[in-house]
């Protein structure tokens, strides 16, 4: 394998970019210190150590002291197994978490107004459905893509630019499933002020509008955020 596409690698197993870097830089130098770490990677010393400490967590990176000085150490690469079988076990977990939100959803027993949940299918009522979305007042919105295919990154470029245009600064988080992992959603999920499902079904979608099932979802999917 190519080092450079190393980093790229590491990150589909759940590091960042940063701590994929400082841990290829750690197992890079051996028996090193922050400084050297920070140096190499080309991170600021502060940043460095925090994503150390997470590395630790994870048991990539162990600690040890010589003199009263710390040094630390990158563990051996057969300890990023252990990491993809917690990833999968996490992903599982939240598979049968959003499959009792969707069981939830289908349901309605304790909707008070079922107009809550909304059901748009063919290709015109898909396009309505997107346009209550442009139309969102949030300043902060995440899209989970498990299906490029459903809504084409084309498509969602101009959507966040007209939002973009109208609301002025907009955070939008988006994530993507990562092939040949398991996916926790094969469609589209876009969460604002309501939440819109789009199923990995074709010119189907589902408008949520009860504020407790969009906290409960969005709660949800915050944990694939962190």
């Amino acid at each position: 394998m190519e080092l450079e596409i190393l980093p790229l690698e590491l990150r589909k197993l759940g590091l960042t970019e940063k701590q994929a870097s400082v841990y290829l830089t750690a197992l890079e130098l051996g028996y090193t210190s922050i400084q050297k770490i920070a140096q190499k990677a080309k991170i600021s010393r502060p940043t460095t150590y925090e994503i150390v400490k997470t590395l630790k967590q994870k048991r990539l990176i162990s600690e040890s002291r010589d003199k009263n000085k710390t040094y630390f150490i990158a563990e051996s690469p057969d300890k990023l197994l252990g990491i993809l079988k917690i990833e999968k076990k996490e992903i599982k977990e939240k598979e049968r978490e959003f499959l009792r939100i969707i069981s939830a959803l289908k349901s309605k027993y304790f909707l008070g107004d079922k107009r809550e949940i909304k059901t748009y299918n063919g290709k015109a009522e898909i396009e309505n459905l997107l346009n209550d979305f442009l139309n969102t007042q949030s300043k902060k919105i995440y899209i989970l893509i498990g299906n490029e295919k459903i809504w084409p990154l084309k498509n969602r470029k101009s959507a966040y630019q007209k939002i973009t245009k109208r609301l002025g600064k907009v955070e939008i988080l988006e994530k993507k499933s990562i092939k040949n992992e398991i996916q926790l959603f094969s469609g589209v999920v876009i969460i604002y002020d309501k939440i819109i499902i789009l199923p990995d079904k074709k010119s189907t979608g589902i408008l949520v509008e009860n504020k407790i099932l969009i906290n409960l979802i969005k709660s949800f999917f915050l944990h694939i955020w962190k």
